[in-house]
């Protein structure tokens, strides 16, 4: 796909690293997108009041963006792969005790373990494909990745209905428990640690250097580089919240069927994984980072604007596909800045701090667009 690192260094291995890292990412997100449909229902049958079952759906992601600082700092100062390797079998087993659940707060029990463990995987994962990516391939790699991520948000769903469907809601969360224990299997027999390797990218000038040591955990929060990635994120995601939020009550009042919700939704995503995993990723190692993280956003506020106006479908699905081609534009810019601007004992705190505002951003997204 050509977002191999340097050759000089166990090209084929680090390639190879690179790709089962994947595999990372899309259960995680799998896992994410397969809750959806079933954690509310499932409180509901435990017995769980409305206001419970608000906390219970949200505790995994309270707890998630927690975690994210935390294993963040941790996968700086431990292996990367003996920590993710840990989240995966952790995560593994809190999926695997939701079906013993006989009270609410049972499962709200097991949504805070899951939430924490889950919460190493995706910075660990970003930060090890950031260790080996070239610095000429950086928004290359980071773009497939995000596309990963896509492919996960349209499968995971749809396939956790079915599942809960055909087999009970104890199907779904057995089935994610199987694909954490194959990915960490895969995931220890063919990853090297990124710790291993003696020769780090050369960094772009935002990065720090041997004359300008690593600053401290603060000053990840303020780096100029860093700031811009962790803003737009927010931005970017907080029109995200905005929209899965608001724009399935909006097509409903108008009388349209849950399909065409979904069918909306879908463009989306396939616009933006196209955007990721192809040539528009590359953009931003040919002519910078900044460049392409202000016009996603751009693209992305004129696709809101877009939606608002919309009175067709066809607007509506107009709408979604703009706001996806600048979600393919920001993404790999943002998450390759991330990793130009960090030397890489201090690159998984900035991940960390990475996924924590997006998670903040989809929250804020939706409460503030309510209110």
């Amino acid at each position: 796909m050509g977002d191999t690192c340097h050759a000089s260094s166990g090209g084929t291995l680090d390639k190879q690293t690179i790709w089962v890292t994947r595999l990372i990412i899309l259960v995680s997100f799998l896992d994410l997108f397969a809750q959806f449909p079933v954690v509310a229902p499932y409180a509901h049958d435990l017995g769980a009041s409305a206001s419970l079952i608000g906390i219970i759906v949200g505790a995994y992601s309270a707890t998630n963006l927690i975690g994210n600082m935390v294993a963040g700092v941790m996968l700086d100062r431990w292996k990367r792969k003996a920590l993710v390797l840990a989240g995966l079998l952790t995560t593994a087993g809190a999926l695997a005790s939701y079906p013993l659940a006989r009270t609410p707060e049972h499962l709200l029990t097991i949504r805070i373990v899951h939430g924490l463990a889950a919460a190493v995987l995706t910075p660990g994962a970003f930060a090890i494909i950031g260790d080996l990516a070239g610095i000429d391939r950086r928004a290359r790699a980071m773009g497939v990745s995000g596309a990963v991520i896509t492919v996960a948000a349209i499968v995971g769903p749809p396939v956790s209905g079915i599942v809960r469907d055909r087999v009970g809601i104890g199907g779904v969360f057995l089935g994610g428990a199987a694909l954490m224990c194959i990915a960490a299997t895969a995931f220890g027999l063919l990853a090297r640690d990124t710790r291993t390797r003696t020769i780090e990218a050369t960094p772009l000038p935002t990065s720090p250097t041997p004359e300008h040591p690593t600053a401290s955990y603060l000053a990840l929060w303020t780096r100029s580089p860093l700031a811009t990635a962790y803003l737009a994120a927010l931005a970017l995601t907080v029109g995200l919240g905005t929209l899965v939020t608001h724009l399935p009550l909006t097509l409903a009042a108008r009388g349209e069927p849950a399909s065409r919700i979904g069918l909306a939704f879908t463009v989306y995503a396939i616009v933006a994984m196209v955007g990721m995993a192809g040539p528009l990723s590359q953009l931003s190692d040919r002519h910078g980072r900044v460049g392409p993280v202000a016009a996603g956003l751009v693209v992305i506020g004129g696709g809101l604007t877009l939606l608002s106006l919309a009175e067709t479908a066809a607007g509506i699905a107009a709408g979604m596909a703009v706001f996806g081609f600048g979600f393919g534009l920001l993404f790999p810019a943002a998450t390759a800045l991330v990793t130009d601007a960090t030397a890489r004992n201090e690159r998984g705190a900035a991940f960390g701090i990475f996924y924590a505002v997006y998670s903040l951003g989809v929250v804020i997204g939706s409460v503030l667009s309510g209110i």
